[in-house]
């Protein structure tokens, strides 16, 4: 099978980068927030580099680049990685087609993948500081989609905000049940708790 999988909220957990403000010496209360600017300009591709949202956050929070990096790899470099998802991640591998699919900037995502040995277990990363383009815009799920007709399912923590439109796609939609998340608008065709229960379904089906 063709798995896609969402990057945050599947793979990792961010936080609240908010809760790093005092790196930059900005308030967290802020609105708009300084970090929140940078990380959309980075996220939907008018920022290309770490170095240039570093410039911008630099600018925009009024603090040193060297603070703004240390926010860098305190917030989008440092996410939570659940240990056992380095296991699920090689299982689901060895069987399937894995394709990542996130609203987050390339470098960050190979950074984080790399440092937990998981990099090579994905045939393609689809991320929309490349393709400019933030779900659930249509182009990132094509950009997913396998070549032939293979079966193709679609990974993600949020059912509103990403997998409905990959069901109009043809995706298998496969709900990690959130419960930060707004009640589904429909009902997922597959619902999981953690990605740690998606092989032994896969298996079932």
């Amino acid at each position: 099978m063709h798995l896609v999988l969402d990057y945050g909220g599947v793979i990792v957990q961010n936080g609240d980068e908010r809760e790093h403000a005092h790196l930059l010496g900005a308030d967290p209360e802020a609105d708009p927030y300084p970090g929140w600017i940078a990380y959309l300009a980075f996220r939907n591709g008018f920022v290309q580099t770490t170095d240039g949202y570093v410039d911008l956050l630099s600018t925009l929070a009024g603090a040193s680049e060297d603070a703004c990096r240390e926010y860098v790899e305190q917030t989008w470099l440092d996410p939570e990685f659940p240990a056992e998802h380095v296991a699920v991640l090689e299982t689901l591998a060895a069987e399937h087609t894995l394709v990542l699919f996130g609203n987050m900037a390339r470098p960050w995502v190979e950074t984080v993948l790399s440092e937990h040995g998981v990099l090579d277990c994905f045939d393609e990363l689809v991320v929309s500081s490349e393709i400019q383009r933030a779900k659930p815009h249509p182009r990132g799920y094509v950009e997913c989609l396998p070549d032939g007709d293979e079966p193709v399912a679609f990974v993600s923590d949020e059912y509103n905000e990403d997998l409905m439109m990959g069901e109009s796609l043809g995706m298998t939609s496969v709900w990690v049940e959130n419960e930060d998340d707004e009640t589904p608008f429909r009902e997922p065709d597959v619902t999981i708790s953690t990605l740690a229960e998606l092989p032994e379904v896969l298996a079932e089906n």
